[in-house]
């Protein structure tokens, strides 16, 4: 059996495929990325606007195309396909979840923000026994969620976001100080009702692309490694060093930061400054870092349903 997770975002769309073994195993077959920035101007607007629809329509397009040539139309195929912050905050965010649905050939659900951070957890953390905190840094929303062998006691999710901020504090490079200052306020007043919640764990997990490029510039990779990348551990004072040094830098200079993708770069300073503030206002000294998250929750979820079909 073949099963997927899907995770159509604020900035990137995920999608990763696995075969099911009887003994419901997971064999990762592909792991898909895409970057539609469905998220385009949406916190001006309140409209996904027409160029990220297509780019969300290009990418649904190559996920299909994934999928039928991982497991012909005879295979059993199960997916499970999770829509987060744009699609729930957009004016126009149900027809526009319609078309990618149309486009990619299975149900989308978009999922309220408490239940992406369960998920995310999931797939980023697992069953470890630690009680552990995830943070996730989305484009439209960052989550937040506690827990311990698979078991979520607290989750939440916030307005923060890479694409929401970079488009309300920062529309030029380098960032200035009083947009860093704007922005680290903004992420204080959305955690200050939280902290207790949030900041009695034992480990610190941090999915997404801020993370995942700060451990890639810190290892000084020329491209993007899992192997290399998963499980790295930064200090909180090593991301705050890396965030005031990608802040200071022009649009030019981050985008030739190697290893960094270039459609990523705008955003990565602003994702930096959050991760930064997180652990200063929730009082952690470091992260480890993970490739893994929502779509591997999703990909959970599918699995479950396989071998539910299959008893």
């Amino acid at each position: 059996m073949i099963a997927a997770g899907i995770d159509i975002g604020t900035n990137t769309a995920l999608m990763v495929v696995a075969s099911i073994l009887p003994d419901g195993t997971i064999q990762i077959l592909e792991d898909v990325h895409e970057l539609p920035r469905l998220g385009e101007g949406l916190d001006r607007t309140g409209m996904i606007c027409e160029e990220a629809r297509n780019r969300g329509l290009d990418a649904m397009r190559r996920f299909r195309d994934v999928l039928h040539s991982v497991a012909p139309a005879s295979s059993s195929r199960f997916v499970t396909a999770v829509a987060t912050s744009a699609l729930r905050e957009a004016l126009n965010g149900d027809a526009v979840r319609a078309e990618l649905e149309e486009t990619l050939g299975w149900p989308i659900e978009v999922i309220p923000g408490n239940r992406e951070a369960t998920l995310t957890f999931g797939g980023a953390v697992g069953v470890s026994n630690d009680l552990s905190l995830m943070i996730d840094i989305g484009g439209g929303s960052t989550e937040y969620a506690c827990g311990t062998a698979g078991d979520v006691h607290y989750a939440q999710s916030t307005s923060i976001g890479v694409v929401r901020f970079m488009e309300r504090y920062s529309n030029a490079y380098p960032i200035s100080r009083d947009a860093r200052i704007a922005a680290r306020e903004h992420v204080r007043a959305e955690l200050r009702p939280h902290v207790t919640s949030l900041s009695h764990a034992s480990s610190v997990v941090a999915t997404a692309g801020t993370p995942t490029a700060l451990a890639m510039i810190d290892l000084g990779l020329p491209a993007f490694d899992a192997t290399r990348i998963e499980g790295y551990v930064l200090s909180r004072q090593r991301v705050t060093e890396l965030s005031d040094y990608l802040c200071s830098l022009s649009l030019d200079e981050l985008r030739a930061i190697p290893g960094l993708d270039e459609r990523r770069a705008d955003i990565i300073p602003m994702g930096s400054l959050i991760l930064s503030e997180s652990l200063e206002i929730l009082d952690y000294n470091a992260l480890r870092v993970t490739t893994r998250g929502l779509r591997y929750g999703a990909l959970h979820v599918a699995r479950d349903t396989a071998m539910k079909v299959q008893r």
